[in-house]
């Protein structure tokens, strides 16, 4: 008999979600984590957000899944309040809204009113899971909200979206999934394990070596974002993932409250997100292989954007600098399903980690576990015929 009915390799936000998925089902779950740097989940801004900005995102079947991971966090935060309320409202997530602004850009100009014109039709909403009108703000109301900003910035203003704190957020998951599995008497378990788990290729049934350790699971989830592609080629098997490298700098701004502010997005210069203690700016984009180090031109790039779109945080206090190493396919749409008998994987979802993943790791999970993958993410199964995104 194997020791697990289900090994997660990884830990992130899609591995702890998978992990609650597997307990709430009754199953004996292992999550093995190499705890390596620059995982996605630790240093994501944590947009929350329905609404794409660019590449071609409003089709139909992307929009639906979408709409339907910014929707799960609901239930998903009272179950998890309801395992662990000592951690209810431990500023996991807050809906505080987004400013979509765009200066005299012509590329970011026609970038925003294509999401005006979208969010302004009943139907548009209704896609994104948007109830309420647009507001459109500019100049003096845009800096009600963000002193900070230039003057000559236009926008509107989407009240259902949210921010997060992606470590904090993976921390209540697996609080919960361990909780889950304490409190059941029909054998459910979780173990987590430190260390680099492999894949073991020779062996008929799915088995994990970590360490001087081997563990047997009926089936394995991958859940290791861009290192997904170099732990299943062990096994023979190919999958289109690449680490695209974000860094993002934190400020703060002594004296000022910026817990509430809503998230500022633009289609394509930068973004700025205010949590309690500090400013998130961000992001790079650099293909650059597993080279998680943070760089003077990666700081100089970001804070370059930041201060382009609100000059009022040059006096801002720099605290740090994170990068994470997102996972990006080709087609720029996740990597969701099996991709050989009784291995699975959940990655690729890009700058949508926080977004996608505690569905996408919940639906992931089920279906490993013998559950059907629904209809409807077909687009995203593993074994789909790959073509390069659009600019």
């Amino acid at each position: 008999m194997a020791d697990f009915d289900l090994i997660i390799l990884g830990g992130g936000i899609v591995g702890a979600s998978a992990a609650l998925a597997g307990v709430r089902k009754g199953a004996r779950v292992a999550v093995v984590d190499a705890g390596l740097a620059g995982r996605a989940t630790d240093a994501g801004a944590g947009i929350v957000s329905p609404v794409a900005l660019d590449r071609g995102e409003q089709r139909p079947d992307w929009t639906s899944v979408i709409t339907e991971c910014v929707g799960y966090y609901r239930s998903l935060l009272a179950e998890l309040d309801a395992v662990d309320p000592a951690g209810a409202g431990s500023a996991t997530f807050e809906q505080v809204g987004e400013l979509v602004v765009a200066g005299n850009n012509p590329h970011e100009l026609a970038a925003l009113d294509a999401v005006t014109e979208r969010l302004s039709r009943p139907e548009g909403r209704r896609a994104h899971g948007v109830t309420k009108p647009v507001e459109t703000v500019d100049g003096t109301d845009l800096r009600r909200y963000w002193p900070e900003l230039r003057g000559d910035l236009r926008g509107i203003f989407i009240a259902e979206v949210g921010r997060v704190v992606g470590s904090r957020l993976q921390d209540r998951l697996m609080t919960a999934a361990r909780r889950r599995a304490q409190g059941r008497s029909d054998g459910a378990r979780l173990e987590v394990i430190p260390g680099a788990g492999m894949l073991d290729a020779q062996h008929p049934v799915p088995r994990v070596r970590v360490g001087h350790r081997v563990i047997e699971g009926r089936a394995v989830l991958l859940a290791t974002g861009a290192w997904a592609g170099a732990d299943l080629a062990a096994f023979g098997v190919r999958v289109d993932i690449r680490p695209i490298r974000g860094q993002l700098v934190h400020l703060r701004l002594d004296g000022q409250q910026t817990g509430m502010r809503p998230v500022v997005n633009t289609p394509g210069a930068g973004y700025l997100l205010g949590f309690d203690d500090r400013i998130v700016v961000g992001a790079t984009h650099e293909d650059v292989g597993f080279d998680a180090r943070v760089t003077a031109g990666g700081q100089q790039s970001v804070l370059n954007a930041a201060l382009n779109l609100a000059p009022g945080l040059s006096d801002a206090t720099v605290l740090e600098t994170r990068v994470g190493l997102r996972p990006a396919t080709s087609d720029g749409l996740p990597l969701v399903g099996a991709v050989a008998p009784a291995i699975h994987v959940a990655t690729g979802l890009g700058a949508w980690g926080l977004t996608l993943g505690p569905l996408l790791g919940d639906l992931a999970a089920r279906h490993a576990l013998g559950d059907q993958m629904p209809a409807r993410l077909d687009f995203l199964s593993p074994g789909r015929p790959l073509m390069k995104e659009s600019a």
